[in-house]
């Protein structure tokens, strides 16, 4: 009963505020069963002063169901009313705002929305239970949907990696050390040919250590160190080898005025090796993401909610 009424208010809502596009999450497919149903309801539906079925049909609402389960996509995809498109999502989200945010990332490739578009989306937490109205207007999240956009183009251990040298690169661009804005560098991936074109700056203190990015601890001690020169390098598994590396890279990159030193390195070892490349910039904190030699994206840690 609670799944339905939710569907309901959020197709109503939908409706009332002239959204482009109704997003529905689901992993077993029953929620995209009650859809279904209540598309059915053309006497209910009718009934508004603005019809939400005239919408759907003339496809002023575009309605789009997401799932990240591969038998649901399978069944569903068969089952579907025209008026919906289902779209397969190739690993789930932890939250509610990423889940949604991953579908924005999808359903921009695939043209199914525009960045001028308003969405309305009705979404749960993991365990797959409907509990959430979401609005958001695409043209607001564009910086972010690159961000996932990247995220979606990785290995499961690689993506697990980088969002979580993200977060602390976030925490790190917010708080700084000791109230006081720091600058560091991470770089994750293709480690050996990193560690080839790079040297030590400092005696490395993560030698014979299994440390990982995933252990809070390990965080902490990576704080701690956030100001010294040079990189902290990272496996794509989220082992932390070394912090303080000169990055020695060669080749020209081409990045916008008023990027650093530590900015040319992260862009030129992305150029010259398959790693990805976050800093953080002691002047604000801002984040940027590097991978092929360019910037991804630009996130103040102050004004964007990420993960």
């Amino acid at each position: 009963m609670w799944t339905r009424e939710l569907i309901k208010h959020g197709l109503s809502l939908a409706n009332d505020i002239d959204a482009n596009a109704f997003f529905l999450f689901t992993e077993t497919g029953k929620s995209f069963d009650i859809l279904l149903d209540i598309l059915k309801e053309k006497g209910e539906v009718k009934k508004r002063k603005f019809s939400l079925l005239d919408k759907i049909l003339k496809k002023e609402l575009k309605i789009i169901v997401f799932t990240p389960n591969e038998t649901t996509y399978k069944r569903i995809s068969k089952e579907k009313d025209e008026n919906i498109d289902i779209v397969f999502l190739g690993y789930r989200e932890e939250e509610r705002y990423q889940i949604v945010l991953s579908g924005l990332v999808h359903s921009l490739n695939l043209r199914k929305i525009e960045k001028s578009d308003k969405v309305v989306s009705v979404v749960g937490p993991k365990n797959g239970k409907l509990d959430t109205i979401m609005i958001l207007k695409v043209e607001e999240h564009i910086k972010i949907t690159r961000v996932y956009e990247l995220l979606n183009s990785l290995d499961q251990k690689m993506r697990r990696t980088v969002k979580e040298v993200l977060k602390l690169a976030m925490e790190i661009g917010r708080e700084g050390k000791e109230g006081k804005k720091v600058g560091t560098l991470f770089v994750i991936g293709d480690t050996l040919n990193v560690i080839r074109m790079s040297r030590p700056l400092i005696l490395n203190p993560f030698a014979g250590h299994e440390a990982k990015i995933f252990d809070p601890d390990v965080k902490g001690t990576i704080k701690e160190l956030s100001s010294i020169d040079g990189a902290f390098i990272i496996t794509e598994e989220g082992k932390v080898v070394s912090a303080g590396r000169y990055l020695d890279v060669k080749g020209d990159v081409k990045l916008k005025k008023g990027l650093g030193a530590r900015h040319v390195a992260a862009a030129g070892i992305t150029k010259n090796t398959n790693a990805i490349a976050i800093t953080v910039s002691e002047s604000g904190g801002i984040v940027r993401i590097f991978k092929d030699g360019e910037m991804v994206a630009e996130l103040d840690p102050n004004k964007v909610l990420l993960f």
